[in-house]
């Protein structure tokens, strides 16, 4: 494909991520039932505004006010919630549309990293998701409300406070338990060694990362980060297994023979031209 066409199919590509992303990011405020279709002057409650209801029965302590201390704030929340929904849903398509515009340039085995990649982070992604809902946030929530009614005061907390806060954790925590399939990529292409995953150094990466979060995590005790930390740890060991074999498995040299065709040339794996110094003259693709 020429440079243009490469744009163009691009250009279709980023279309399509757009439009899938419009549509999804207006699902939030669609009615959450058929009242709110028949009669919306009255009856219209969006679909996002049950989630910030179910949100807010499922983390809020009993005692603490949710109170908006600014005229929008609300708005702030519905509009921030509908975009986060809308991202989520669109995902797929989104990843898709990226995999299939570099699926031609990638050989057999870049797509199988690619595969496993893809599915190895949404699934802990989706993991660490779980455990900040209905583990992680609700601790949090307890012990931070605890200590303000402790030093006297009310717990009366701002709306776009609170689901800042929900949004925030929901976020690291995905994030977090992703980073065993980062650390199997850098052993993967040889970035480090499996080496760093066992013994003392595994015991290291267990206590910094303890330590981090308690220093820097959602409250200032360490209960939260032990939580966090057990089901990582479980993660952690089954990553550190991959890259052993990963690294077990690689070979230590590599060499290179070209196809041949049935009349005893060299033929390109792709297209089936001419090969000349490891480069296909038809296709210009390498073949090591």
């Amino acid at each position: 494909m020429t440079i243009w066409e490469h744009l163009s199919e691009l250009k279709k590509r980023l279309m399509i991520m757009i439009i899938v992303l419009a549509v999804t990011c207006s699902i939030g405020f669609l009615p959450s039932d058929l009242q709110g279709y028949s009669d919306p002057f009255h009856q219209y409650q969006p679909l996002v505004s049950v989630m910030m209801q179910k949100m807010k029965h499922d983390f809020l302590p009993s005692g603490a006010t949710l109170i908006a201390s600014g005229l929008v704030d609300t708005l702030f929340v519905y509009m921030y919630l509908t975009v986060l929904i809308g991202v989520v849903l669109a995902s797929p398509v989104i990843a898709y549309e990226i995999y299939a515009y570099v699926k031609p340039a990638l050989y057999a085995n870049e797509r199988k990293y690619i595969s496993w990649f893809m599915g190895s982070f949404v699934g802990l992604f989706t993991f660490g998701l779980v455990i900040a809902y209905f583990v992680i946030i609700p601790i949090t929530f307890r012990i931070l409300v605890w200590f303000i009614t402790s030093g006297g005061a009310v717990p009366l907390i701002g709306i776009k406070d609170f689901y800042n806060w929900v949004f925030m954790l929901l976020l690291a925590s995905g994030i977090f338990y992703t980073i065993p399939v980062f650390i199997v990529l850098l052993v993967q292409f040889g970035i480090i060694s499996a080496k760093v995953l066992s013994g003392k150094t595994k015991i290291a990466i267990y206590i910094v990362l303890w330590l981090i979060i308690w220093t820097f995590g959602p409250d200032p005790t360490p209960i939260t980060a032990t939580i966090i930390m057990v089901p990582f740890s479980v993660i952690f060991e089954v990553a550190a297994s991959a890259a052993r074999r990963i690294e077990r498995n690689r070979p230590t040299t590599y060499t290179y023979a070209s196809p041949t065709t049935q009349l005893g040339a060299a033929a390109c794996m792709f297209c089936g031209g001419n090969v000349s110094s490891s480069f296909c003259v038809a296709c210009g693709k390498s073949q090591v």
